[in-house]
């Protein structure tokens, strides 16, 4: 399995989808979102298919976010940046987040 973490950034994201869904549909729901969230990015560490996609493909072809890739789990995007030697998760995006514009900024 190749390393990974996340961002500062996707740490807080992580926070507030948990925070969300707690307030919004209960403790239960809560932890076993965010646990799925967290066995994408596991099962994406170790290879499993599917693969997350370019986000250049989220941006009309974009090269400039070519460098990062997403996965699309449950109503979130996770955005990476995906190196020979770690897995980085950058954010959490919301399905129905202006991406473009989001990702612009983590480029």
């Amino acid at each position: 399995m190749k390393p990974w973490r996340l961002t500062r950034r996707a740490e807080d994201s992580l926070v507030e989808i948990f925070a969300w869904t707690l307030d919004r549909f209960g403790e239960r729901q809560a932890i076993a979102y965010r646990d799925t969230l967290i066995e994408r990015i596991d099962a994406i560490a170790s290879g499993q298919p599917p693969h997350p996609r370019p986000c250049g493909l989220l941006m009309g072809g974009h090269p400039g976010a070519n460098d990062l890739v997403y996965y699309r789990e449950g109503g979130h995007y996770i955005i990476m940046r995906n190196s020979e030697e770690a897995l980085i998760v950058l954010e959490f995006f919301h399905q129905a987040t202006d991406l473009p514009r989001h990702l612009e900024a983590l480029k």
